[in-house]
Parts: structure tokens; C-alpha cells; sequence
């Protein structure tokens, strides 16, 4: 099970692009944070091989998740798998589920999804969209966590927490016309 930290890059305009430009991470914004500090010398870097996953002992706490999400302007999400909405639960929609199965066709919505790549089997199997379906839905490869980063301060804390803290971390473009959903926090 790999599970991971996203950073869904918006791209969008160019005259946006100076905007997002000019926001930068800066000595100040890791003194309260160093965990999003620039690596200096071998002593910063993670001793071990391996990434932390959720419930290793290199798994942030959800205390340092928390702190993250203020150093990155809140713009962490936890969403949820696509066809959560599919499975009784909290998140059930039969509307939203109707939706997915007629447009998951669509390459535009998995590539547009920060949860996914090109489509959800490289998630693994563990939530796939059906009508009425049954059993659970779990995030099983799904990243826990995305950062819609809007800045070069939310891409270059992003990066250097992952580097930090040992995490698996994927960079995914998604267009301006992508629907991001809300961030948990």
C-alpha cells in the first residue's frame, strides 16, 4: 500500500503566473515550521530507505499535519476517493455517483481529479465506482493528503516537508477548470 502526499499544481493563465511567482517560502515562514525548512547538508535528510506511511513511526502526527496545513495558507486537502460516493456512508451521493459512472470514461476527469492519475486502478481496486455498490470503500493506494498549491511557497513547502519528513510525493498538474474540493482541516 503506497500512500503519499499530492501536490496538484493549478495551472492557469499566464497573468496569473506572475502572481503565483512572487509569493516564496521564506526564512521567516520556517521559523515557526522547520519541518518546510530548505535542507542544508546531509544531517536534514531521512536515514531511512523507505517512506513513512500512515501509522509508521516517520508518519507525521496530525498535529504537524495541522501545522503544515497553516504554513501552506490551508490549502491542504484530505479528499476522499471518487467513488466514495458510490458506497453507503457519509459521503454517499447517488447523484455524484451517477455522475462519475457516465464521465470516468472521460479522461479529463481522472486527469482534472487531484486524487488520481490517468484513471484509478493504479490506486489498487479498493473503491471502484458502481451502481448500488457493496462493501467498504478505502483509500487503499490513494494519497491521504493534496496540496492545491496556488503559490511557488506552497510548491516549494510542499516539497521540502515530503523531503523533511520522509513521504512519498507526487506532482500532478491539474487544469484551472478542475473542481478541487474543499480542504478538511
Amino acid at each position: 500500500m503506497m500512500r503519499h502526499l499530492v501536490l496538484a499544481l493549478i495551472a492557469g493563465a499566464a497573468q496569473a503566473a506572475l502572481n503565483f511567482e512572487s509569493v516564496q517560502l521564506e526564512a521567516e515562514d520556517t521559523k515557526a515550521f522547520p519541518a518546510i525548512d530548505f535542507a542544508r547538508g546531509e544531517g536534514r535528510l531521512p536515514k531511512t530507505q523507505c517512506k513513512g506511511w500512515p501509522g509508521s513511526r516517520d508518519w507525521p502526527s496530525d498535529f504537524e499535519w495541522r501545522l503544515f496545513n497553516a504554513s501552506i495558507d490551508g490549502s491542504l486537502l484530505r479528499p476522499s476517493p471518487p467513488a466514495a460516493a458510490c458506497y453507503r456512508g457519509p459521503e454517499y451521493s447517488t447523484a455524484q455517483c451517477s455522475y462519475l459512472l457516465n464521465n470516468a470514461t472521460q479522461n479529463d476527469f481522472y486527469i482534472d481529479d487531484p486524487l488520481t492519475v490517468l484513471t484509478q486502478w493504479p490506486q489498487g481496486g479498493t473503491c471502484l465506482p458502481a451502481l448500488n455498490a457493496t462493501g467498504n470503500c478505502t483509500h487503499g493506494g490513494f494519497p491521504v493528503y493534496v496540496v492545491n498549491a496556488t503559490t511557488v511557497k506552497h510548491v516549494q513547502a510542499a516539497v521540502n516537508f515530503a523531503r523533511n519528513k520522509n513521504l512519498r510525493l507526487i506532482i500532478k498538474c491539474v487544469s484551472t477548470r478542475a473542481k478541487l474540493p474543499s480542504p478538511r482541516r
